[in-house]
């Protein structure tokens, strides 16, 4: 595919789907949750994948049940904990025992873990964003629209810093920033996107009238070091598994933790950060 027709495919793609999750952002409720669920489940089917040439199994059953469950139990958590980690609890003992039960089981220990992996760091991770997209109930007072607005924060400043990081790297990257799991990234690219994600944090922030300005510097800072550690992640794990990209299912893109990997880390940190620093 030439660089023309690949760009125009990643552009068609981003002017179709872009809009419709931009969309369920701002209406929220199930509908948000819904399209969590459905990257969840897409990004954990995408990481046992990576699994296909290894000698263990991971239980795709009760891994995927336990990964899709979580952006609700996150959803619920606040209403009634105790169910929800009941549920935690009962997903994760499940993949134990069917471990367990299978005849052809091998690698018990391994495809255990692998198979927990996928759920929690797949399916926990991303259910963040319907916490930080449902963060107004934990602010008196709040109209329900400022979830919107504050889950837009990680997220465009994850892509800036991811953009910022690639082009800066093109242009002037030298040295490698982990070179034995991405070497076409570049610590010049990495402190290139830190330095503007933490000036367009600092600059724009405070209109929210959430952030001061030291909060506002601090948010595009974090996002600037964490998004990286996201993308670097899945990249150790496609390395491992000898695959590009994690699947072709959002063409031109990749797949579903090709595109979400930064914002994986991103979204948590600023959820926690905003929860323990600003509230």
């Amino acid at each position: 595919m030439t660089p023309d027709r690949g760009l125009g495919r990643r552009l068609a793609t981003a002017a179709v789907l872009l809009p419709l999750f931009i969309l369920t952002i701002v209406v929220g409720r199930w509908l948000f949750l819904t399209a969590v669920t459905v990257l969840a489940a897409a990004g954990i089917a995408e990481l046992y994948g990576f699994a296909h040439e290894k000698p263990y199994r991971p239980r795709w059953v009760p891994g995927l049940a336990l990964g899709v469950v979580l952006p609700a139990v996150l959803y619920a958590a606040p209403r009634d904990p105790g169910v929800a980690l009941a549920i935690v609890t009962t997903g994760v003992a499940g993949i134990a025992v069917t471990q367990m039960l299978d005849p052809r089981g091998t690698e018990a220990m391994a495809s255990v873990a692998f198979t927990l992996l996928g759920a929690f760091y797949v399916g926990l991770l991303f259910g963040h964003m319907v916490l930080l997209r449902e963060v107004a109930r934990e602010i008196p007072g709040a109209p329900y629209r400022v979830g919107a607005v504050l889950l837009a924060v990680p997220l465009v400043l994850t892509w800036l810093n991811d953009t910022v990081a690639y082009f800066a790297g093109r242009r002037w990257g030298r040295r490698p920033l982990l070179a034995r799991v991405s070497p076409g990234k570049s610590w010049e690219g990495a402190v290139a996107a830190l330095v503007v994600s933490a000036a367009v944090g600092t600059m724009l922030l405070p209109s929210l009238d959430l952030f001061d300005a030291r909060h506002s510097f601090a948010v595009g800072a974090l996002v600037g070091i964490v998004a990286p550690l996201g993308d670097l992640v899945e990249s150790a794990l496609k390395r491992d598994a000898g695959v590009k990209d994690s699947s072709g299912l959002v063409p031109g893109h990749g797949g579903i933790l090709d595109r979400f990997d930064s914002a994986l880390f991103s979204v948590p940190a600023f959820y926690y950060y905003f929860r323990c620093c600003v509230l």
